[in-house]
């Protein structure tokens, strides 16, 4: 399960995301965003898809949906060697990329180190994990390449992994303006309704967003 300094959760303030100039605040790339934030309910399937079964972990089902936050972003410029970095495959291609980052709301502060928080980071990740892989699933049967990070590691999850981590909060900085939160040597992510109280992950495809929004939608019927 992943700790409180975990790359889902903080990042430090001493490195970059990327070496490309970075632009100003006001600047940031929600001029990339081509689906706003978005609530919305998806019914999770009992039946595990094949790749998660793949992975031979132990994954809950307990769980029959998932609610979160989400939005479509195009890979700004600022993030594309970076991201090149966590998924060797997308290398050449950063200006096809789509990055999807996701946010459930938790009962309690994912800062905090209490028994009950550490379950509850258990029940997200696993939700999240079923999520991503239905919709990897379902943009790979349409023929495009997709992936998820891994909340615990920053790594990725089906396809191969390079020799960097995918920041979620740096990540959620620059895609949504998401001001951290100091914690002494690192900033945590606070969202701006929910603050510490939320769990984050990220999908990301070369797939087109309304191939994308179609995908969505079919999710959120079945």
């Amino acid at each position: 399960m992943p700790s409180v300094c975990s790359p889902a959760l903080l990042t430090k303030p001493s490195k970059p995301l990327a070496n490309a100039e970075e632009p100003n605040r006001s600047s940031r790339s929600r001029n990339n965003t081509l689906i706003e934030p978005t609530i919305e309910t998806f019914p999770l399937s009992s039946t595990l898809p094949k790749i998660l079964c793949e992975l031979g972990v132990y994954i809950g089902t307990s769980s029959s949906s998932i609610t979160m936050q989400y939005s479509v972003h195009a890979c700004p410029r600022q993030m594309k060697r970076e991201v090149g970095l966590v998924f060797p495959d997308v290398v050449g291609k950063e200006s096809d990329l789509l990055i999807i980052p996701t946010f459930q709301k938790t009962t309690t502060s994912m800062i905090s180190y209490e028994p009950e928080t550490q379950e509850e980071k258990d029940v997200k990740l696993h939700q999240f994990y079923r999520w991503g892989s239905d919709f990897v699933s379902r943009i790979r049967e349409q023929g495009y390449w997709a992936d998820i990070t891994d909340p615990m590691s920053g790594m990725a999850l089906f396809t191969n992994s390079g020799p960097s981590l995918y920041p979620d909060v740096e990540s959620a900085e620059i895609l949504l303006r998401y001001t951290p939160f100091n914690l002494g040597m690192c900033f945590v992510l606070s969202h701006p309704q929910w603050g510490t109280h939320v769990y984050p992950a990220t999908a990301f495809t070369l797939a087109p967003v309304a191939v994308v929004q179609q995908v969505l939608y079919a999710m959120s019927l079945t």
